[in-house]
């Protein structure tokens, strides 16, 4: 044990001098070995420790330093206890921090019992070896052992309030394992609350996905007839034909917009099951976190549905297309039929004509 004391001072002095380097402010570098002393060392911080190892500015520097960090770790402990919707990590810090000063407390009660027994053991020793050797001086080994008394019953009734202290302790790390009981609990139902969320989001992207699937095929049958209907109609006028090359390209770009809002949705979806991942790190972001990715959805959703809307206008179109085509096609007929009945009639007049000549 005496052996470890220099080893553990000398990685104490090293582990000052180089926060000496980071923190050239001496309030902060108190501050910091304020923290060194308590969580990696384990040792109680006092002002008079701290100037031994700093040894910068005034007295009143580490005392300052001290309250200061003493006054920020029951800031904390407070959260920690009145907030039960805290992380794992936060909260099993809190749970470590308690153990570590019930186990402390503990130490430091018995440890003070067993060198105020050995006080006293001493004592009785010494007032029997006085009361031995002379009589004479029995009335002063007498008042001597009730001084020794009266130590060992302080000494007592501090063991007893430190053993009320431990109570205490524990009982507040009762409350503070329930607490953390309850928070796991609500943990898993948030958990639970998310797969179904995820699943729900999974099967929301499978509908979508197949909608977009016959849409597009829908798409290309349309596609398909409007070429079939432009090769057959290749006597059509250049005008017709400019608007019928104008509808297929915005009907490919309608498709295109199709596709690239479906590879977003999916998108969407993997950067969906990324933050699920980090809710588990995160647990108190999760309701913003939640609500991004519903709204996020809801513009993907809005944006599919446009996309189908202006499908089903590109299909109007299309239709409107056809019918001009057959509107066209009509009227070249009539033409043709009223062509060939004046070429009929001339043909009658002519003949008309010769036989009056005759």
């Amino acid at each position: 044990m005496k052996s470890e004391e220099p080893s553990n001072e000398t990685a104490l002095v090293a582990s000052v001098a180089e926060l000496r380097e980071r923190f050239p402010r001496t309030l902060d570098l108190y501050r910091e070995v304020c923290v060194l002393l308590f969580f990696r060392h384990g040792i109680t911080p006092t002002a008079n420790k701290l100037y031994q190892l700093v040894r910068k500015g005034s007295m009143s520097a580490p005392t300052e330093a001290l309250n200061h960090f003493w006054k920020t770790l029951r800031e904390r402990s407070r959260v920690t206890i009145e907030h039960t919707d805290l992380p794992v990590e936060l909260r099993t810090a809190a749970g470590d921090l308690v153990a570590t000063l019930w186990k402390s407390a503990q130490s430091k009660s018995i440890e003070s019992l067993a060198t105020l027994q050995a006080e006293a053991a001493a004592a009785v020793d010494s007032a029997k070896a006085d009361q031995a050797s002379a009589q004479a001086d029995r009335t002063g080994a007498l008042q001597a052992l009730e001084h020794v008394r009266s130590q060992l019953r302080t000494s007592e009734d501090g063991a007893a309030q430190l053993r009320q202290e431990l109570a205490a302790a524990a009982a507040t790390r009762k409350g503070l394992e329930q607490r953390l009981e309850d928070a796991r609990r609500e943990l898993d139902a948030m958990q639970a609350r998310l797969d179904q969320l995820s699943a729900e989001h999974a099967a929301e992207r499978e509908r979508l996905a197949d909608r977009t699937r016959l849409a597009e095929d829908r798409f290309a049958d349309m596609e398909k007839r409007a070429l079939q209907e432009v090769d057959r109609e290749r006597t059509a006028t250049a005008k017709l034909r400019k608007v019928i090359e104008a509808e297929r390209v915005e009907h490919i770009a309608a498709i295109a917009r199709a596709r690239v809002d479906h590879d977003a949705a999916q998108a969407k979806n993997a950067e969906f099951r990324e933050r699920i991942g980090a809710l588990q790190n995160a647990v108190g972001a999760l309701e913003n976190e939640r609500d991004r990715e519903r709204q996020a959805l809801q513009s993907v959703r809005a944006q599919l549905v446009a996309a189908i809307r202006q499908s089903a206008a590109d299909s109007g179109r299309a239709e409107h297309l056809h019918d001009e085509l057959e509107r066209h096609r009509n009227e070249a007929q009539a033409l043709k039929n009223r062509t060939a009945g004046l070429s009929a009639k001339g043909k009658r007049r002519s003949k008309a004509g010769k036989v009056t000549d005759v």
